[in-house]
């Protein structure tokens, strides 16, 4: 990026600035047998898998598709589906969750991405390259745990870059009003989190449930409550009540991941009065009580 400066006389070459949320929510591969299936669910993140080997029939709200040896399926948020294993034998998989909350960017992938990349797709090759590297950490032993989290970032971005490369370039938020809407709903979301994160804390363990209220948070802003809820809705996909629930149960995920830090501290941390009250949320959120998806 350039532009003339104000004397005329040279060229000043500038990067943007970067203020996104990147989130990686973890991968794995698996081998399932023959008629293996998952309940129905729903994630606030994008899923990305493929079928290394073996059939998988996926359902999801606007009809089925079925995945063979290579097939890469790329599912958006709040979209509810169901995986089963439709081989005559086992079949092996690798899926990753991940988002990113630069509004434009998601609203693209959202809109116009496709659900199903096959071989004969232009840009598998790339996607795959993407995920290839993913698995190669599961299998290349030695590495930190902090150097794989580099790493599996690093890869992100490429998906990211890929996943741009395809969007239709008439495709891109150009009028005043979305990006106006754009840059409010990403205000709210960014001060969601801050709400959200002031609260989770490690010195904040312990203390009394509280409630994260949306509409005032929304009005400290200087954006109308009402307005608020509608350009989030447009821009996100979803509530914004939606979106703390999602921040919440990602953080319960990550802090679930610590075996020294107790359920009832996730609780505490995560503003439920008592552990009961976190446990039924947590189910209902993923179908396991907290205990369950720890041992999992």
């Amino acid at each position: 990026m350039e532009y003339n400066n104000a004397s005329d006389t040279g060229i000043t070459q500038l990067l943007p600035r970067i203020d996104w949320n990147i989130r990686f929510f973890g991968a794995h591969k698996q081998t399932v047998s023959a008629g293996w299936s998952i309940p129905k669910e729903l994630h606030h993140a994008f899923e990305i898998l493929i079928v290394l080997d073996g059939v998988q029939e996926t359902v999801l709200e606007n009809g089925s598709f079925l995945l063979r040896k290579g097939d890469i399926l790329l599912i958006p948020p709040g979209f509810e589906h169901t995986n089963t294993c439709i081989s005559a034998g086992p079949m092996t998989y690798f899926c990753a969750h991940f988002d990113i909350d630069e509004p434009s960017l998601r609203m693209q992938m959202m809109k116009h991405g496709d659900w199903v990349y096959e071989p004969s797709h232009p840009y598998h090759s790339r996607l795959t390259a993407c995920l290839e590297c993913w698995i190669a950490l599961l299998e290349e032993p030695g590495l930190s745990f902090t150097k794989v989290k580099l790493r599996a970032q690093v890869v992100l971005f490429e998906l990211l870059e890929v996943l741009l490369d395809m969007q239709p370039a008439d495709k891109q938020l150009s009028s005043l009003t979305s990006i106006t809407a754009a840059k409010y709903a990403k205000e709210i979301a960014d001060a969601i989190k801050r709400a959200f994160k002031k609260h989770t804390i490690a010195e904040n363990a312990g203390q009394p449930e509280y409630t994260i209220h949306i509409q005032p948070i929304i009005a400290s802003l200087g954006i109308s409550p009402n307005y608020g809820l509608e350009v989030f809705q447009k821009i996100y996909h979803m509530s914004p009540r939606t979106y703390l629930s999602n921040l919440k149960l990602q953080e319960a995920k990550m802090l679930m991941q610590q075996p020294n830090i107790s359920l009832h501290e996730i609780s505490s941390r995560l503003g439920y009065k008592n552990l009961s009250h976190f446990s039924r949320q947590f189910k209902r959120w993923t179908g396991l009580s907290p205990s369950e998806y720890r041992k999992s």
